[in-house]
């Protein structure tokens, strides 16, 4: 029998509290980027360039978001406080991130957009760098599989109900009502967080300082340069797909932008709602299975939905929803195999008395993936302004399908590699 050390959190209610910041994180992300965003591009960049504002802003952030979260993580894995090294991170980074997204939503021009989406995301990955430690920090190793699954099903949720808030309310024209909403979650979550988090965790701070920030002993983690690849690339294949989505429905089917983002939120949601009902299981199976089949599934079926979705658009003359929606699902499916799969291979192999700076630097895959899918923006405006058409999304969705068909050569790390990793 294994033993259970103070400060293990091992039910899944203990696992719900430890995900409800990513609960907020994710639905704050789904909000801002790409409602908001697509909305504030909407209104300040001519036609022709919507897309390559939108795409070019939130590459600006993500780098910026890719740099800052490590420090953070660092930082919070050496507090000492009596409310533990997590908590205070989290608590203030949300104060800060509620006055940050007031900006975006009141920002006239594009620099002032800029600022506020630099200071949002600067305050979002200060709770997400801590954020990130709770698992490691607080689950024993053999049950992280499950609990990552709950924290993606958490998240997942989260996605699910940014979307329907935003095309709800962004539908009417009322870009603040996402806001109130926000808010509200944000004081709910640190309310329960004050008493449901444990303060004691599993793993001590570290007894010495790293000689640089980014520094990463590879040694100790062996599979971690091939996690950072398949998360970039699959990740990089997943924002490409998501971020021009409005843009793709009202340029394709002749859309208002109002309408576009309803539609958004619909599909969104009912993506999502696949993705909720597989995300425990497929925890559970990493725990049993290993994280690799799960992973190798997510590639094949995500890459062949996402050539579905644009055979459905282009077969059809433009695109219908009940074949959209058929391709979203297998995409879907790949999303929930990919995500529960991902995180409970990070939280076996980082260093657990330095998990919130290992998780910080895996995270630079997320941003950086995510920074170079809005690269796609330009290429799209500039492809439909050369050919006089639409071909623009036909070019980069047709990438992104293959970019998840290639994160397969990634997700088999050599023998050598896994014989020294803790899987």
């Amino acid at each position: 029998m294994i033993a259970t050390p103070r400060g293990a959190a091992t039910t899944w209610p203990q696992w719900i509290a430890l995900g409800l910041y990513g609960l907020v994180l994710t639905m704050t992300a789904n909000i801002v980027d790409p409602p908001w965003l697509s909305q504030k591009a909407h209104q300040l960049a001519g036609p022709g360039w919507q897309n390559t504002l939108l795409g070019g802003v939130a590459f600006i952030g993500l780098v910026w978001a890719a740099l800052v979260q490590p420090i953070f993580g660092a930082w919070s894995d050496r507090l000492r406080t009596p409310w533990g090294r997590r908590k205070p991170f989290l608590w203030l980074g949300s104060l800060l991130l509620a006055l940050a997204l007031a900006l975006v939503v009141a920002a006239p021009s594009v620099p002032m957009l800029i600022l506020a989406l630099l200071l949002t995301l600067t305050c979002s990955n200060m709770v997400q760098a801590a954020y990130q430690g709770l698992i490691p920090d607080h689950v024993p190793e053999h049950q992280r599989g499950q609990a990552s699954g709950i924290k993606g099903f958490v998240e997942i949720l989260s996605a699910v109900v940014g979307p329907l808030i935003a095309g709800y309310f962004l539908g009417q024209g009322q870009i603040w009502g996402p806001y109130l909403v926000l808010l509200g979650v944000y004081l709910a979550v640190g309310l329960i967080s004050a008493v449901a988090v444990p303060s004691q965790a599993l793993a001590e701070p570290p007894s010495r300082r790293p000689t640089w920030i980014y520094q990463v002993d590879w040694s100790r983690a062996p599979t971690f340069a091939f996690w950072l690849a398949h998360r970039l690339v699959f990740w990089c294949a997943l924002l490409t797909l998501r971020t021009f989505l409005i843009f793709f429905f009202r340029d394709t089917m002749g859309l208002t932008m109002e309408q576009a983002q309803s539609l958004n939120g619909t599909l969104s949601a009912v993506l999502g709602a696949m993705i909720l009902i597989l995300m425990v299981p497929a925890g559970t199976l990493a725990d049993r299975w290993g994280t690799r089949p799960l992973l190798q599934g997510a590639g094949v079926l995500a890459g062949l939905g996402t050539f579905g979705f644009l055979a459905a658009s282009r077969l059809a003359g433009r695109p219908e929803l009940p074949a959209l929606l058929a391709a979203s699902l297998m995409i879907g499916i790949g999303v929930a195999l990919f995500i529960a799969a991902s995180w409970t291979w990070i939280t076996r192999i980082v260093p657990p008395e330095e998990s919130a700076r290992y998780l910080g630097l895996a995270n630079m895959a997320t941003a950086l993936g995510s920074a170079v899918a809005r690269l796609s923006g330009p290429a799209i405006d500039a492809i439909n302004r050369s050919t006089g058409g639409l071909m623009g999304y036909d070019v980069v969705y047709g990438l992104a399908g293959l970019l998840f068909l290639g994160s397969l050569l990634l997700a088999r790390p050599p023998a050598r590699a896994l014989q020294t990793d803790r899987r």
